[in-house]
């Protein structure tokens, strides 16, 4: 069964969303070319006079001695030089990259802290999530991972870079989305779950942070880090809570199994989050929430949280999306994304 339905580029790629897009990458080095850097020059991104990097540290910035004007030094990877940082965190951090042989090429390369590369808790997981997203393959909601493992003394995950803005940070914004286009983004990510289940996985992070909105206006799933089997997820896992606490499934915080439920959760906070502007629970019901082990909160019910106007049929799928029991919540992809078709068909 596939659910790959929707329409790869859609119409509501739009001035405003790309205006913010604009004004919020920052550029911090040109590609250069492949011969200047193999000699260990790279020219000024203002003023284009060479900058001797050889005895730089990579991954850091230089001033370039003719004009003053702060560089990014790259760094290469086997065939792969990284140029521009892209985001990161505690386990990793993501650049822009380019292949030496093909420079038209971009590619975004995963690489682990300067200070703990050499831990091997930090290599397995990264080796396991370029793995993970290896098998799942291709999909035109996901980021494909295209190479990995080691080289030039670094642990290494090459994926297809994708051009756009994180969900969180459109979230963020004054440019409020239209329902309908909300909702063509959860019918995307349901294709892309889809996909993940059939190769064997679940994702198990959906969040905004991990949705880049690309620039057909596409939604498109990245980070495989906590993606596991789903014969591991049936199990009851370990004490210790991993994903973010406003989208995690109830289930996970009770160290019990999951299942593609578990998704379809995670995915309704996704979609209540875009809508309203705010996560479902605030800060301080969260940390109630982890406390006393979910049970102790109301029912979740969206009715009087969402914006005045929203449709009733679209209350009504996010209501049983984010049902306390996963035997209450849609229980296949194809029923949820069925549902949600139904009320983005009557959006105007």
């Amino acid at each position: 069964m596939k659910l790959n339905f929707f329409k790869n580029k859609n119409d509501f790629s739009n001035e405003a969303l790309d205006s913010l897009h604009n004004d919020t990458t920052q550029i911090f080095v040109k590609k250069s070319p492949v011969k200047k850097l193999e000699a260990g020059l790279l020219p000024c991104s203002a003023c284009h006079k060479d900058i001797d990097f050889k005895e730089v540290p990579p991954l850091s910035i230089q001033a370039c001695p003719h004009c003053g004007r702060g560089n990014f030094i790259p760094l290469k990877i086997k065939e792969y030089w990284l140029y521009e940082p892209v985001g990161g965190g505690g386990k990793g951090s993501v650049y822009h990259a380019f292949i030496d042989h093909a420079p038209d090429i971009d590619v975004a390369v995963k690489i682990l802290p300067r200070d703990r590369k050499t831990d091997p808790v930090l290599i397995e997981d990264l080796l396991k999530e370029a793995r993970t997203g290896y098998i799942i393959g291709k999909h035109p909601y996901l980021t494909r991972v295209i190479d990995f493992g080691f080289a030039d003394s670094e642990c290494f995950d090459t994926m297809e870079y994708v051009e756009g803005l994180r969900l969180d940070r459109i979230i963020d914004s004054p440019v409020r989305r239209p329902e309908k286009q909300i909702l063509l983004w959860a019918l995307q990510i349901l294709s892309a779950e889809q996909h993940i289940y059939e190769r064997g996985y679940l994702f198990r992070d959906l969040k905004p942070q991990n949705i880049i909105i690309d620039t057909n206006g596409n939604a498109r799933l990245v980070d495989y880090g906590l993606a596991i089997k789903i014969e591991d997820a049936m199990k009851n896992l370990s004490d210790q809570i991993e994903g973010s606490p406003y989208y995690i499934p109830p289930e996970r915080i009770l160290g019990e199994s999951e299942s593609l439920c578990s998704e379809i959760y995670s995915l309704g906070m996704v979609i209540f989050h875009t809508i309203a502007g705010t996560p479902y629970y605030s800060k301080g019901e969260i940390e109630e929430l982890v406390a006393k082990h979910v049970t102790a909160l109301r029912i979740n019910n969206v009715a009087g949280k969402l914006p005045s106007g929203t449709d009733p049929a679209l209350i009504e799928v996010l209501n049983r999306m984010i049902c306390r029991a996963p035997s209450a919540r849609y229980q296949t992809y194809k029923e949820a994304a069925e549902d949600i078709y139904k009320v983005f068909t009557l959006c105007a």
